[in-house]
């Protein structure tokens, strides 16, 4: 039985174009997902500018490798976040930081990543205030924070966020299973650490 999922048709036709060459095809993928990876690089690094140059980089990798990709990717947005995961780790390397997401006191920074949709964490913490999900999200452990970050922000599949973080899917469930269970008991006030 195979369970590769077909990739989009406007991925692959996006893709195949951009392996042709076509310029205005790469200017269609960053209308596309240029901001989710900014959105992704700017959660992380806590610089626009920084953000922006993962996107570029990005895009740029996009460029080179698209012939090779052909037929090899079942979704060109896990696929450019799954890059962005590496220029962003190439970033914190040479700033000599570890993985780490930032976060603003005032919200101003990150507003520039928003999705005006509220997504599933959203709604679920939609009665406590930011401070306290602020730090509730800080307490998880850096995988299941991004793990929980692609899956409700980026909406993206168990085995798509399995290919980014370069681990089996069952895994990434039980990352967001943990991450879901520490944020609820973090946000009742429970000090509780899940195992």
């Amino acid at each position: 039985m195979n369970t590769r999922m077909e990739v989009p048709a406007e991925d692959a036709a996006l893709l195949e174009r951009i392996a042709g060459g076509d310029q205005r095809a790469l200017q269609q993928a960053l209308q596309a997902h240029g901001q989710a990876v900014f959105g992704f690089a700017l959660r992380r690094l806590g610089s626009p500018e920084d953000a922006q140059e993962v996107v570029s980089d990005t895009l740029l990798a996009l460029w080179r490798q698209a012939a090779a990709q052909r037929g090899r990717i079942t979704s060109l947005r896990a696929w450019l976040l799954g890059i962005a995961r590496h220029k962003i780790g190439d970033v914190l390397r040479g700033r000599g930081q570890h993985w780490r997401e930032q976060a603003d006191d005032d919200g101003q920074l990150l507003a520039h990543a928003a999705d005006p949709d509220p997504s599933p964490l959203d709604r679920l913490c939609a009665d406590c205030d930011d401070a306290r999900l602020a730090q509730a999200l800080d307490g998880l452990p850096e995988v299941q924070r991004e793990a929980l970050y692609l899956f409700t922000y980026e909406g993206l599949s168990l085995a798509e966020i399995a290919r980014i973080q370069q681990v089996p899917q069952a895994t990434v469930g039980t990352r967001l299973h943990l991450a879901r269970q520490r944020l609820r008991r973090s946000l009742a006030g429970d000090a509780g650490d899940p195992r």
